[in-house]
């Protein structure tokens, strides 16, 4: 399944990267594929792996802030291909051109 992360933690401070870098710093070091966007980070993984990882990145900016938000979306496809590029590959060959990057 693919995940799309995003963690806000609340508070006086307008600049959240400090926090989004401790919360990618924890996707990362599982081993998990995932791709930082500027809006959210996606995660590729199962249920099983993805759930514990998402708890705690929650946890790592929570320990900082009073308050944190934590949306997640889920992409569960029943045959299992999900991928990041494939998923765009796909939108990019119905529109007929190459998106930017």
């Amino acid at each position: 399944m693919m995940v799309h992360l995003s963690i806000m933690p609340i508070g006086n401070d307008s600049h959240l990267s400090e926090a989004v870098a401790k919360a990618v710093k924890v996707i990362h070091d599982s081993g998990l594929d995932y791709r930082l966007t500027p809006m959210g980070t996606l995660i590729l993984g199962d249920w099983q792996e993805v759930m514990p990882v998402i708890k705690k990145c929650h946890d790592t900016v929570r320990t900082e802030h009073e308050r944190v938000i934590t949306q997640i979306k889920i992409d569960d496809a029943k045959d299992g291909e999900t991928s990041f590029d494939r998923k765009v590959r796909s939108v990019e060959q119905k529109a007929g051109i190459e998106f930017k990057k």
